[in-house]
């Protein structure tokens, strides 16, 4: 056995031992499906998976990592999913703050905050959106003005994700009011406690209350929380953006949802034979296997040209746009397969109704981190090199 397949079985036997009992309880896949009050809960799971080892596998370790290799990224991945394990509490934290800071932190930044974010002992929340800028989102008008040592930040963020929990918040800010819109941002780490900061959490389609509104009010934050030059927070953001649109691993709980759909469609009847004989539902399934199977392999082909030192760029798109769209055709696939039933909600529902959370809460993938239209965009100018629309029109 390699050292790799030997790493593989010593994980897998930790997650054997120490899925928590009480998570069985649950009928969740991704961090988004966690019940409000689980959240200690999960927050308590990943500093374990810290303790043991196996946060931030591929950081150094003088920020809180293992040292190790993309391909130990891609087992534990699969190992988690094999063994139904919990996801982790600070996702917006490891997916999008941690790339901000390995590329633009200084290295004081990344000992004081990369180790609290893998072990969640700080949990954060990202400052993108504003009420008047969302899509357009080089238009925010939250200023952070230099006062001394200090920057004081007024404005407000919007669409929150975890900003009822959050202890920081990575938040784009105008620096230079008379810069063009994008040359005058910074991106700055707020901590949550600061005096002049309220949150107010908003309800979403699935009746949860997993994101909010901030408010900053003469917020004061130590200047040396910039990260990067105070106008590049425009380049932090894209790069960012980048990562949080490219190869995710999570997806693999997809297969798993497949299962689930097929057993489903087993032992459901419809005019007297199995819905898994329907030949209609038959060849839809079937298209979602195939697109699965794609989908896999490109998200491992993305994985390795991380691994061998290739930058996320605008490829990256491609795959937000064929994650996202793919999650709502499988919970729509899924509902489906439940026929009446599919009416029912929550508790009173199949499978505990979490076919039709997650169909409500898959309108939310093509919107965040850029919409479908913004990635087809992206992908149109920057991978095909189309003109931009309109140009060149008189």
């Amino acid at each position: 056995m390699s050292a790799l397949d030997d790493w593989r079985t010593d994980l897998r036997r930790w997650l054997d031992d120490h899925v928590p009992a009480w998570w069985q309880e649950e009928f969740a896949a991704t961090p988004y499906e966690v019940p409000e009050r689980r959240f200690d809960e999960i927050r308590a799971w990943q500093r374990t998976l810290f303790d043991a080892g196996y946060m931030g596998l591929t950081l150094p370790r003088a920020y809180g990592g293992q040292g190790l290799s993309a391909e130990h990224e891609l087992i534990r991945a699969e190992e988690m999913v094999r063994a139904s394990a919990p996801p982790i509490a600070n996702q917006v934290g490891v997916k999008q703050c941690v790339p901000a800071l390995l590329e633009y932190g200084t290295e004081e930044q990344k000992r004081r905050f990369l180790p609290g974010i893998l072990s969640a002992d700080e949990i954060w929340c990202q400052g993108y959106s504003e009420p008047g800028a969302g899509s357009d989102l080089a238009s925010l008008q939250t200023r952070a003005v230099l006062d001394g040592d200090d920057y004081v930040v007024n404005g407000t963020k919007i669409w929150t994700t975890y900003g009822t929990h959050a202890d920081w918040i990575f938040a784009l800010v105008r620096t230079d009011p008379e810069a063009r819109k994008q040359a005058g941002i910074g991106f700055l780490l707020i901590d949550m406690k600061s005096p002049g900061i309220e949150v107010a959490p908003i309800v979403n389609i699935t009746t949860d209350v997993d994101f909010c509104q901030v408010f900053f009010e003469d917020v004061r934050v130590p200047a040396a929380h910039m990260v990067g030059r105070p106008t590049q927070g425009w380049e932090v953001a894209n790069h960012v953006l980048a990562h949080e649109r490219g190869a995710n691993l999570a997806m693999l709980r997809f297969g798993d949802f497949l299962d689930q759909i097929a057993e489903r469609a087993r032992i459901t009847h419809r005019a007297g034979r199995s819905l898994a004989d329907d030949p209609s539902f038959r060849q839809r399934f079937a298209q979602c296997r195939i697109e699965f199977e794609v989908l896999k392999q490109q998200v491992l082909q993305s994985v390795e040209e991380v691994r061998t030192g290739r930058k996320a760029g605008p490829a990256s798109s491609l795959l937000k746009l064929q994650m996202s769209e793919y999650d709502q055709r499988l919970s729509r696939l899924a509902n489906e397969a439940q026929g009446l039933a599919a009416q029912h909600w929550l508790d009173d529902g199949i499978d505990r109704g979490i076919w039709q959370w997650r169909e409500l809460w898959s309108r939310a993938y093509t919107i965040f981190g850029g919409s479908s239209e913004i990635q087809r965009n992206i992908i149109a100018e920057r991978i095909l090199g189309l003109p931009r629309t309109g140009k060149g029109r008189k």
